[in-house]
């Protein structure tokens, strides 16, 4: 649904052109191979209008479709121009301007204005997070992402999974290709978890493997009883690879929903390298995906590593990251475990119902003495933080 909109836009912001706009430039749009420009493209690279309007799960999901308005932007490039926003009443006042001014001019019904206000009443958008050192981790919710042991589960699986179990780990997200588990079958591996009590909420594959196999995929994510597949993008990217894999992304979660699957997007640092008009790869895979199909793992490490804030993340992109990364960065950029490095874990489960947090998984890259023990070590640190 198309209007002209053009008063509003020229007073829109559009914190992804700055760079553009700070020399004076005009935007320029910027399009994916293939696709035809459109000269008024003012939200290149903005919310898709495939999805919903979405300030996070449950009430905070309006339901609502994600109008086009104009210019090439949506409803959510309207509200979300000013994100993060200072206070949850100016994200509301921002939310009753734009609905207001949809409803007057057709865009809108009554109804779905009355259900997008409601929404962002819901939503914890712009609410403090304070951390207040009173709460614990529930570590029913922390499992550990499976490369950290990789050497051991490949050499000794039910051992590995043995001991992982011994110290507290409840989940495990199994890490590897369909078919191939560090050097087991997804059914080997999910009968081990199964009789130490370990669940398999999420398991990694490969970009392939969604393209080339998503039976073998589906079949996986059954034999553990997985909710979530994940994979990471391609480290050369351009914009235009980002908005065609996001594309994809929402057909093959369209196909995986009826299995009670959605498959989640994990981060390493390059997504968030600025590329056109200061636009990241890690934007155009939130903004473009269907919240409702596809759903972000955050490496908070990973991404620190790229410049970017993870509870600015959540505040930005509120709702969509189910699951979490939880590796810590030491000084000099290196691995450690959990807590005993950089990043601020207190600040981040303080803000992860905000970032719609389901699981988060532990992992180093390159844990010492062993994955086990590196493992082990982090969750203990876990069950001490307060936050």
């Amino acid at each position: 649904m198309e209007r002209n909109m053009s008063a509003r836009t020229a007073t829109r912001k559009r914190w992804w052109l700055l760079a553009a706009a700070a020399i004076g430039a005009l935007a320029i749009p910027l399009v994916p191979a293939g696709a035809v420009a459109v000269e008024s493209d003012a939200c290149a690279y903005g919310y898709s209008a495939s999805s919903s309007v979405f300030f996070g799960a449950g009430s905070a999901a309006s339901g609502v479709a994600n109008y086009d308005t104009g210019d090439g932007c949506t409803i959510m490039d309207e509200v979300m121009a000013g994100a993060p926003f200072a206070n949850h009443g100016t994200f509301l006042s921002t939310v009753n301007r734009v609905t207001n001014e949809l409803n007057r001019e057709g865009v809108l019904t009554n109804a779905e204005k009355s259900d997008i206000v409601s929404a962002a009443a819901a939503s914890e958008v712009g609410k403090p997070h304070p951390v207040t050192g009173t709460r614990s981790v529930d570590l029913s919710k922390i499992g550990l992402a499976s490369f950290t042991t990789r050497t051991q589960m490949q050499a000794d699986p039910a051992g590995t999974i043995t001991g992982l179990a011994s110290c507290g780990y409840q989940n495990v997200e199994m890490s590897g290709a369909v078919g191939r588990y560090h050097g087991n079958t997804a059914e080997t591996l999910a009968k081990l978890a199964s009789s130490v009590g370990i669940d398999v909420p999420s398991i990694g594959i490969s970009l392939n493997d969604l393209k080339t196999n998503l039976a073998g995929v589906i079949s996986d994510a059954q034999a553990y009883g997985a909710e979530y597949v994940r994979f990471s993008p391609g480290g050369n990217w351009t914009l235009a690879d980002f908005s065609r894999e996001a594309a994809f992304l929402n057909e093959v979660g369209a196909q995986l929903a009826p299995y009670g699957i959605k498959v989640a997007v994990h981060n390493h640092a390059t997504e968030f390298r600025a590329q056109e008009n200061g636009v990241t790869g890690y934007e155009v895979l939130v903004r473009e995906t269907d919240p409702e199909l596809v759903a972000m793992e955050l490496d908070v490490y990973w991404a620190v590593s790229g410049g970017a804030d993870p509870v600015e993340l959540f505040q930005t992109y509120p709702g969509r990251f189910e699951l979490l990364h939880l590796k810590d960065r030491a000084a000099d950029g290196s691995f450690s475990d959990v807590g005993e490095g950089t990043i601020d874990f207190a600040e981040i489960f303080a803000n992860a119902s905000l970032g719609g947090v389901e699981y988060g998984h532990v992992e180093n890259d390159s844990p010492r003495p062993d994955g086990v023990t590196s493992a082990c070590n982090s969750l203990g640190n876990l069950a001490e933080l307060r936050y």
